[in-house]
C-alpha cells in the first residue's frame, strides 16, 4: 500500500490544515474489546471506531533482507489502564497500525496489519514491544511430505 497523491501532498506542503495521523488497534481474545489509540491531542472516529486521544511513539517496520518486518512501539503508562490490560493477555497481542489523513479519517492511507506484540517491557513511565510479523521463511517448504500416504499417485 502506498501513500495517496494528496497524503504526499499534505506530507510536502509548507503550510497546511491536514495532516496523518496515527492508528493502533490492540487486539486479543483475552481483552473484552480492543484497545484504540490515537496519536493526536483529541479522540477521533474512524469508519465507526473512537480512538482515544493517547501519546505513543511508533518506529514503522523496516525492510532487513534476512528478517521480518519489525517495528517498535512506545506507550505511555502515567494512567496505566493499557499497561494493567497489555500484563493480563495470555500470549501476544494482536496490533493493526493504521494512518489516515485528519480531513479524511474513513480513508486508509498506510496500513500494517498482523503485527504481534512481543518482548513488552513494563516501568512506571512507559510500555515498550516489539512488533513483529511472521516469518514466512521458517514455514516448511513444500507444505506437505510426497509420500504414498499423502500421494498415492504419484508411487
Amino acid at each position: 500500500m502506498t501513500l495517496s497523491d494528496t497524503a504526499r501532498g499534505v506530507m510536502f506542503a509548507q503550510e497546511t490544515d491536514d495532516g496523518l495521523l496515527a492508528l493502533l488497534t490492540i487486539s486479543h481474545v483475552d481483552l473484552a474489546v480492543p484497545i484504540r489509540v490515537v496519536h493526536n491531542q483529541v479522540d477521533v472516529v474512524s469508519r465507526g471506531n473512537t480512538f482515544t486521544a493517547f501519546p505513543f511513539n511508533l518506529v514503522l517496520p523496516t525492510s532487513e533482507p534476512d528478517s521480518p518486518p519489525k517495528a517498535q512501539l512506545t506507550i505511555d503508562n502515567v494512567s496505566r489502564e493499557i499497561g494493567q490490560a497489555i500484563r493480563t493477555i495470555s500470549s501476544a497481542a494482536t496490533v493493526l497500525i493504521e494512518v489516515v489523513r485528519i480531513k479524511a479519517l474513513d480513508t486508509l492511507e498506510l496500513s500494517f496489519p498482523t503485527l504481534k506484540l512481543q518482548n513488552v517491557r513494563f516501568d512506571v513511565a512507559k510500555v515498550t514491544g516489539d512488533l513483529v510479523s511472521e516469518d514466512l521463511q521458517l514455514e516448511p517448504y513444500p507444505a506437505h511430505t510426497f509420500s504414498p500416504a499423502e500421494f498415492p499417485g504419484l508411487f
